[in-house]
């Protein structure tokens, strides 16, 4: 059975490049840490501690996410892929996380010309989550 999350407001976590270290904040993202049966009190107590820590490394939501890509101009990539057309589902799938990514100012619109660097795309579940599309469904 899940506890109940805290009552603090998302504006009051999302605090990773103002406030790493705010009480709220921490709290939430050990909410959102699952463990496992197998783990020692102290073991917890260890993993509480590098959270408290290391606060400025994790992230609650993409927006907390700032790529930082120094990549030189003189740099050249691969610009074809040699990848299967998406099925509808993950075509689905890949434009919802797309719009997430939009939306929080981690990418953002570009014209063909500016685009230096093309990849296969890998999708892939976390092994701790219970949801998302299955093996058939990205096939």
């Amino acid at each position: 059975m899940r506890t109940p999350r805290s009552t603090t407001t998302k504006k009051d976590i999302f605090t990773r490049h103002t406030w790493p270290d705010n009480p709220a904040r921490i709290a939430r993202i050990l909410e959102e840490i699952k463990l496992g049966d197998d783990i020692t009190e102290d073991e917890k107590q260890q993993l509480e501690n590098f959270v408290r820590r290391n606060a400025d490394v994790f992230a609650l939501s993409l927006k907390e996410v700032k790529p930082n890509l120094n990549v030189p101009e003189t740099a050249t990539f691969n610009l074809c892929t040699h990848q299967r057309p998406l099925t509808l589902d993950q075509s689905r799938f890949f434009s919802a996380r797309i719009d997430d990514m939009l939306e929080a100012g981690i990418i953002e619109h570009a014209p063909a010309g500016l685009v230096k660097c093309a990849a296969t795309t890998v999708v892939t579940q976390k092994a701790h989550e219970l949801s998302g599309l299955s093996w058939e469904e990205l096939s």
